[in-house]
């Protein structure tokens, strides 16, 4: 496949888009497809080719329609649902053809494609998933929070001889730890021979996510010693371990090894820095770097408020709410929540009315929920029963039913392609 990365830069293609297409007849040919592949800006664009490659048989040269159904599910012009009318009409899909569906999937807004795509390969394809497909078809498992189906996968890892390969066992690690099974997940991380920042950056961020900071600092404590050197995400997986933990002292010591180390500071560093500081209760180092901060975000602005309100400073946190340079839902959300959190349900509710009056921001569910706690201290019923209406009404809207499967029925679908054929179709549709 590695030809289809190497157009042939000698020939002349135009670079306003619709000319390429009154062109396609004349410049076309196995050779020159890649490069009018490229040039294509727009789905438009990539069917007129298609129809193109298929009256002239060009689409049954593999490196043409595997260059051509790459651009489908991965390009800027991509568009899965047509992606996946152009797989189905390749006779014969290579590997590489397979693997970037499933790759397309995982990252979409439906995962679990991805795994089906992967069982319909097992079934119909005549190569065994290399060390491109796992790392793939792992990403959709992750994405569906399927713990049995992951490690039917992993097992195959297993089998396959792919236990070593690090880019998989880096997969897995960030796999069994968003499935909330540490014990696995540092299984893993310990059979790796030779661990690279991935990997001790998805154990420690693991340990913290799923509520055990001592061992995150620990990891990262020897992670250190092992002379593995540590970028700005160790640092906000470290930095976050603090915040849960609490432990302000350790916390100060993260931020001057950051600046000691020189590693790069971003605006996620610069939130967890701020965050830590704030729920360890140091609202003075918390506003220092606040205001040495030259880029923030709406995280920055709602932690101060949310730090402020806490500690019972009000006026303190309003005056941050109020010189925001735009006011969004978080940030309503953030003073909302912290005046009924802290016994000031009239407060919470003046918010709320001035929220209604504001154009720019809408209520949302968390919203919802903070003013109805707020109604329920102050025995507003009036305005709690408009509340709750509201609130199931937003939730009988935004549902979407979705077809989909069990952990139980994906298993069953290694042994049984009807099945796969059965619910491929259906989500297609």
């Amino acid at each position: 496949m590695a030809t289809l990365g190497n157009p042939l830069a000698s020939v002349p293609i135009p670079s306003n888009p619709a000319i390429l297409t009154a062109n396609i007849d004349q410049r076309s040919n196995p050779s020159t497809v890649p490069v009018l592949i490229d040039k294509c800006a727009s789905k438009k664009h990539l069917k007129q080719l298609h129809a193109h490659m298929l009256r002239n048989g060009l689409f049954f040269d593999p490196p043409s329609a595997t260059k051509l159904f790459t651009a489908c599910a991965l390009s800027s012009a991509s568009s899965l649902d047509y992606a996946c009318k152009v797989f189905d009409q390749i006779p014969k899909p290579n590997l590489y053809s397979w693997n970037t569906l499933i790759r397309a999937f995982a990252s979409s807004p439906k995962p679990i494609q991805g795994i089906l795509v992967f069982i319909q390969m097992l079934h119909e394809s005549q190569r065994f998933p290399n060390s491109y497909t796992f790392p793939f078809v792992i990403k959709a498992a992750t994405e569906v929070s399927s713990l049995l189906v992951g490690q039917a996968i992993h097992g195959m890892v297993m089998k396959a001889s792919f236990g070593s390969d690090l880019f998989i066992s880096n997969s897995l690690i960030h796999f069994y730890s968003s499935s909330g099974d540490l014990d696995s997940a540092y299984l893993v991380f310990s059979k790796i021979v030779e661990k690279d920042i991935v990997s001790w950056n998805s154990m420690i961020s693991g340990f913290v996510q799923g509520g055990f900071p001592e061992e995150a600092l620990q990891l990262f404590q020897r992670m250190k010693m092992e002379n593995a050197r540590p970028n700005r995400v160790t640092m906000v997986g470290v930095l976050s371990a603090c915040a849960k933990k609490i432990d302000l002292e350790f916390g100060r010591w993260a931020c001057d090894y950051i600046e000691r180390n020189g590693i790069d500071i971003n605006l996620i560093l610069s939130n967890a820095m701020l965050d830590m500081y704030v729920k360890c209760g140091s609202l003075e180092d918390a506003r220092r770097l606040f205001d040495k901060m030259e880029v923030k975000d709406i995280v920055s602005w709602t932690t101060m408020i949310d730090g402020y309100a806490k500690v019972g400073d009000y006026d303190a946190a309003r005056r941050v709410f109020d010189v925001m340079p735009r006011e969004d839902i978080t940030a309503w959300n953030a003073l909302i929540s912290s005046y009924q959190q802290n016994g000031k349900p009239k407060e919470a509710l003046a918010i709320f009315r001035e929220l209604q009056l504001n154009k720019n921001s809408k209520p949302n569910e968390v919203t919802l929920a903070s003013t109805l706690a707020a109604c329920a201290q102050l025995g507003a019923i009036d305005l709690g029963g408009w509340i709750h209406i509201l609130r199931q009404h937003m939730k009988v809207s935004g549902l979407e039913k979705e077809p989909g499967c069990s952990s139980i029925e994906i298993l069953s679908m290694f042994s049984r392609p009807e099945l796969v054929n059965h619910y491929i179709s259906g989500m297609r549709r």
